[in-house]
């Protein structure tokens, strides 16, 4: 007895000293795996190659290897919320190719699983999102959806690579992620989640029409949804304001001006003179206020007839002679952005006829025909356009969509969101089907592409949506809303109250902090966003900056 007993001493005592000394890669309890590449190659399937994979703690930086990561959307370096295993690893796809996923995988693991859009053309994985993620405790996981290219290029001639970057490096990317981290923590999933925006959110709602399995709850921000006439939109708004010496032509200090005018005419006409445009589509806006007078000797403090042409043009519809509908209008207070758009034609425009349409680099603007509609539409490059209406699928297994786009978009319009949104009400309503039971959908008045506010406006954008955190300062340690992370005023949390307790989101309420580089400075203001239709109205009484003076209404 007295030998068995000293033996247990001695083991009790071997294991102790043993934990003093863990490695590095040692996984967190209860894992079944470290974080070495040989490790963590063992888990993934057969073909996949570990570029790298180690174990950081808690505070330090993390830097992406540029040798992996020359995408448009990678930055320089993270700092990590909690202790986690860090890799990234090179998948098969069909037809010989193969794209990069990078994997974050906390040691406070919550249970969940989280996947993270991209933006643009992809090309990047995106760590600033996977490691924001981290912060909830979720394992997370994102692709470069095939290629590492701020451009197009990669996609001419290449019908495997488009069809990478329209849906199948994502849809990897989410079967892989589950069997890595429930074979890494030796735990199956509880809940499955998704957060993007822009392209991003053009994925998420991909994921929900063809794979409506993948996730429990999807955030979709923004999204990029009409692929093969938003393109073509990015680019038409510059050349309908093009050539820069053409008499039509607003300048980059016109537009200022215009965009002024705006909110001037606009703001008062929601009933609180705040400098935010509640509703844009409400507004009756007059241009020809800007009219250069007969004597005017400094016309770029005002516009011509030609000039207000162009304004008008572009806070019209796209409709083409044949009165076919091809894209909603830019919405008026997204003028503070149109320098970036419509000074020149978008290379998110031109790119994608050279590349997706396969008309080559000899193709340029000035070769602009309506032919091109047509040829999108039938190319539909890398079945990247999520016009498949009927997420009835997604529905019926209790899947949970929130989606979001501010109302002064200048990228995407905040139009494509509601003609989206009508579209599956059209398709699932004869069904029988409520949308507000599993599809809530907040426009976001004064907010930009994904977040965001003008100068101006100062209007409140802050909701913890994908990307947001990179715009709250840059030390590293900016999570959710900060001094509100509840499931009011954050999206992921509201998720996950949804979808785990059943507790539908009837409001959100964003936040504009005084200096959003710091915004420990404190709030600036907060507004309530309705679900669509809904609209947010003053109370009548009681401090405007205050969410509380604010209620939705149907209107």
């Amino acid at each position: 007895m007295f030998l068995l007993d000293l033996l247990q001493t001695i083991l009790i005592f071997k294991a102790e000293l043993l934990s003093h000394f863990a490695p590095p890669n040692t996984p967190p309890s209860g894992g079944s795996s470290d974080c070495s590449v040989g490790s963590i190659k063992s888990l993934l399937p057969v073909g996949s190659k570990v570029l790298y994979a180690s174990h950081y703690e808690a505070d330090v930086s993390f830097t992406p290897p540029l040798e992996h990561n020359a995408g448009a959307f990678r930055q320089s370096s993270y700092v990590l919320p909690k202790s986690a295993c860090i890799f990234q690893a090179n998948l098969t796809l069909p037809g010989d190719t193969q794209h990069s996923v990078g994997v974050v995988l906390p040691d406070d693991w919550n249970g969940r699983f989280l996947t993270a859009g991209n933006g643009g053309f992809s090309g990047s994985v995106s760590w600033g999102s996977i490691i924001d993620a981290s912060w909830y405790g979720f394992a997370a996981i994102s692709t470069n959806t095939g290629h590492e290219s701020s451009g197009a290029e990669w996609a001419y001639h290449n019908q495997d690579a488009l069809a990478n970057w329209g849906y199948r490096a994502m849809h990897d990317a989410v079967v892989n992620g589950k069997s890595v981290t429930e074979k890494y923590y030796g735990k199956e999933i509880s809940y499955s989640y998704y957060r993007g925006c822009s392209a991003g959110g053009k994925q998420g709602l991909k994921e929900v029409e063809m794979f409506p399995d993948d996730f429990d709850g999807v955030i979709v921000g923004a999204p990029a949804w009409w692929t093969t006439h938003l393109q073509l939109w990015n680019m038409i708004v510059g050349i309908w304001n093009s050539p820069a010496d053409s008499p039509h032509h607003l300048s980059n200090e016109q537009i200022d001006i215009l965009a002024n005018e705006v909110i001037r005419q606009c703001d008062p006409q929601d009933g609180v003179v705040d400098n935010i445009v509640m509703n844009p589509d409400a507004c009756t806006f007059r241009p020809e206020a800007l009219l250069c007078a007969d004597d005017a000797t400094d016309t770029s403090t005002c516009l011509n007839t030609e000039q207000v042409k162009t304004v008008y043009k572009l806070h019209n519809d796209w409709v083409e002679a044949d009165d076919t509908f091809v894209f909603p209008h830019l919405t008026l207070s997204s003028e503070w952005k149109w320098s970036g758009l419509v000074a020149s034609p978008s290379r998110l425009g031109t790119d994608y006829v050279k590349w997706m349409l396969q008309l080559g680099e000899d193709w340029k603007w000035e070769d602009w025909n309506t032919d091109l509609i047509k040829l999108s539409d039938e190319l539909n490059p890398g079945n990247a356009t999520t016009d498949d209406y009927d997420i009835s699928p997604f529905h019926n297994k209790g899947g949970k969509i929130i989606h979001y786009h501010g109302w002064s978009d200048w990228s995407i319009a905040a139009g494509s969101s509601i003609y989206f949104y009508d579209q599956v009400t059209n398709a699932l309503r004869p069904k029988g089907v409520n949308l507000e039971d599993f599809y809530r959908f907040y426009l976001v008045p004064g907010m930009g592409h994904c977040g965001g506010t003008s100068d101006l406006m100062e209007a409140p954008w802050v909701i913890a949506g994908d990307g947001q955190s990179s715009s709250l300062g840059r030390d590293g340690n900016i999570h959710s809303v900060p001094g509100h992370e509840d499931v009011r005023h954050d999206v992921v949390l509201a998720m996950m109250n949804w979808v785990e307790n059943g507790t539908s989101p009837a409001e959100l309420v964003a936040t504009k902090f005084v200096n959003d580089k710091n915004p420990h400075e404190g709030v600036y203001r907060q507004r309530p966003l309705c679900v669509y239709p809904a609209q947010a109205q003053y109370k009548g009484s009681g401090d405007i900056d205050a969410a509380d003076s604010w209620e939705c209404r149907q209107l």
